[in-house]
């Protein structure tokens, strides 16, 4: 019943649009509509990874419907339902067929914009548009960094850009109320799904914007608390990121995470790299190095250990078909623990645990993305 009602709000918006009045033709309908799709073929091999199992699946996508109703020169109300598939991955079970990704007020002022609802959050490069295919350099930004969740905030959100002068501008983000966070454990027992809210979240990201090539960089802080069957405690997230055009035809990006926290104790770091250069008119080439390092508390007398749970290293290719369309290619070769299937984190030497050796595997992706 619940997604029946959620799958009757795009024809009610239509039914808006198609019922406004004589009187306002010949002028802007205040109300705009926008769409994104991003569908793909995967195969990996060796072992299943992010939901792509050793044989090819088609059941992986992102598809987006967004309406904008202007309602005064400074108000406005937007909409955005999201239905998203993740082929094998354990993770679809913790993600509904269509969710109400965004539904918030914006009022724009002389002091900046305020969000009020549920509003994407404003974290590093990718975050506002990580379901836009045809702006994004590969299916998916880069997964350590990114993840699962974060993707918006349940309260309010504040942005100001504040010019400084000779070029030079900064733009000042923040927020707080409370948000998604999943994530996916694979033990030998099986997989477990943790799905649980970030309360009391509170948070801040700034842009420094530079007078060339396009360049900027940037830094994300938030924390929050968590109550839930799985954990009890509090996180906080550290995010640097930098991306720059001063290199012609090119965009390199980089970014890097710490997550760390209590209940239980968490100290996770994650780096990414990537370039991007324009070949012709129509194609693009890729490149991208994500990795993940965890920390691994232990019980004494046995000492905590530093891990490399991930390593991803990446290659594209995108064509522009024309009209908000591409196609695209890449492969990855993945390197660690975090993959769909259980890998063993341990192994037993002379009696004492040690770190098992990592496993390795790879995957091929194919997709088709449009938006307009």
């Amino acid at each position: 019943m619940r997604l029946h009602r959620i799958l009757m709000l795009p024809l009610l918006a239509a039914t808006i649009v198609h019922a406004a009045p004589a009187a306002a033709q010949g002028t802007e309908s205040p109300i705009e509509f926008h769409a994104a799709l991003n569908t793909a073929v995967g195969k990996a091999k060796d072992l299943p990874i992010v939901g792509i199992p050793t044989y090819a699946t088609f059941d992986y996508r992102t598809a987006m419907l967004q309406f904008r109703y202007k309602m005064t020169e400074k108000d406005q109300f937007v909409l955005q339902l999201l239905n998203r598939r993740l082929g094998t991955s354990p993770l679809q079970a913790a993600i509904p067929e269509v969710s109400m990704q965004w539904a918030y007020w914006q009022r724009k002022g002389s002091l900046g914009a305020l969000k009020v609802g549920r509003a994407p959050m404003p974290r590093g490069i990718f975050n506002e548009i990580r379901f836009v295919g045809t702006v994004l350099p590969f299916f998916r930004p880069s997964f350590e960094i990114y993840g699962e969740g974060r993707e918006t905030v349940d309260g309010a959100v504040f942005t100001r850009r504040q010019p400084l002068g000779n070029g030079f501008s900064f733009d000042i983000s923040a927020f707080g109320g409370s948000n998604e966070v999943r994530t996916q454990v694979v033990t030998a027992a099986g997989n477990s799904i943790r799905a649980f809210r970030g309360n009391n979240l509170k948070g801040v990201q700034g842009w420094l914007n530079l007078p060339f090539g396009e360049t900027r960089v940037g830094g994300f802080y938030a924390d929050y608390h968590i109550n839930s069957d799985t954990a009890r405690g509090t996180r906080g997230e550290i995010l640097y990121s930098a991306e720059s055009r001063i290199i012609p035809r090119t965009v390199v990006r980089g970014e890097a995470l710490r997550v760390y926290g209590i209940g239980p104790n968490q100290d996770r770091k994650s780096y990414s790299t990537e370039a991007v250069a324009t070949v012709t008119e129509k194609i693009d080439v890729s490149a991208q190095y994500s990795m993940t390092d965890n920390r691994i508390f232990q019980r004494p007398p046995l000492l905590n250990v530093n891990v490399t749970a991930t390593k991803d290293i990446a290659f594209g290719g995108t064509y522009r078909i024309g009209g908000g369309a591409l196609v695209r290619l890449e492969h990855h070769r993945v390197k660690g623990y975090a993959f769909d299937r259980f890998v063993p984190l341990l192994t037993n030497v002379g009696g004492q645990p040690v770190i098992a050796p990592p496993s390795s595997g790879s995957y091929w992706l194919g997709s088709f993305a449009v938006s307009f």
